[in-house]
C-alpha cells in the first residue's frame, strides 16, 4: 500500500510540474511614440523643356525642331549645366490633320502637316540661378515647359537629423509618463523608427512660366522632414 501511494504523489507532481514551468515573470514597460522634424530648403531643380515645331513635312519640322533644340541645349550648357543633367525624357512626330467638315463626316481625314516634340529633363544644381537659366533656354527656342519640381542634395543628412530629433522627443516623453505614472525607467528593451521620408516640394506648372524682362522668379520654399521612434523601457516602481 505504501508503494502504491508513493507512486501517486510522484504522479501527480509530474503532472503539476509543467504548470510550474509555464509561471513567468512578466515585466513591467512603458511604450512612448514621438515624431521628430528637420526643416530643409531645396537647392536643386528639376524642369521639363521642349521644342514643339510645325512643318508642311516631316521633314521640315524635324528640321526645325532640330534647330531650336539644338540653341535651347546650346543655352543650356552655356549656364553651367553639366551634360549629364541634361537627358531626352521625349520625342514624338505625329501627322496634323484638317478639321473633318460637319456634312462629310466618313471622308478621311486629310493630313496638313506634321508636328515635331522634343523634350528634355534638365537637373539644375544652382536654385539661385535657375530662374535666369530658364530665360536664357526660353529665349534660345524652347516653348515648353511641363513643370518644375524641387529636391535636395543633402537628403541622408536631413534624414538623419530628423530621425534622432524623434527618438530624443520619445525618450523626453518617456520620462514625462514615467514621472506622472510614478514609476522610473530602468533600461531600453527596444526601439523601432520609421524615419527620414524625404520631403515633397510643390511642383510649378509650365503656364507659370513667361519671359520676362526681370528673371523668372523661381521660390522653392522649405519643407520638414519626418521621422517617428516608438521606444519601449522597462520600468520599476520608485
Amino acid at each position: 500500500m505504501l508503494k502504491l501511494t508513493s507512486l501517486a504523489v510522484a504522479a501527480s507532481l509530474l503532472i503539476a510540474a509543467p504548470a510550474f514551468a509555464e509561471e513567468r515573470t512578466v515585466t513591467p514597460t512603458l511604450t512612448a511614440t514621438a515624431e521628430g522634424s528637420f526643416e530643409v530648403t531645396p537647392d536643386i531643380v528639376t524642369v521639363t523643356l521642349g521644342v514643339v515645331s510645325n512643318g508642311k513635312t516631316a521633314a521640315e519640322a524635324l528640321e526645325a525642331n532640330s534647330t531650336d533644340m539644338n540653341a535651347a541645349i546650346a543655352a543650356i550648357k552655356g549656364a553651367g549645366v553639366a551634360e549629364k543633367d541634361i537627358g531626352t525624357s521625349g520625342f514624338n512626330i505625329s501627322p496634323i490633320y484638317a478639321r473633318q467638315p460637319d456634312n462629310q463626316p466618313d471622308e478621311p481625314a486629310k493630313v496638313i502637316g506634321y508636328q515635331v516634340s522634343n523634350q528634355v529633363t534638365v537637373t539644375i544644381r544652382d536654385l539661385k540661378g535657375s530662374g535666369a537659366i530658364l530665360d536664357k533656354v526660353v529665349a534660345a527656342g524652347a516653348n515648353q515647359v511641363n513643370g518644375i519640381s524641387f529636391d535636395v542634395s543633402n537628403a541622408q543628412v536631413s534624414a538623419d537629423a530628423a530621425l534622432k530629433d524623434a527618438i530624443a522627443n520619445a525618450k523626453r516623453k518617456a520620462e514625462l509618463m514615467a514621472e506622472a505614472a510614478g514609476v522610473k525607467l530602468v533600461r531600453i528593451v527596444s526601439v523601432n523608427t520609421d524615419g527620414g521620408a524625404r520631403p515633397v516640394f510643390a511642383a510649378y506648372d509650365g503656364a507659370m512660366l513667361r519671359a520676362a524682362k526681370a528673371p523668372t522668379p523661381i521660390m522653392a520654399g522649405s519643407r520638414d522632414v519626418t521621422a517617428v521612434a516608438t521606444i519601449v523601457f522597462e520600468i520599476a516602481a520608485k
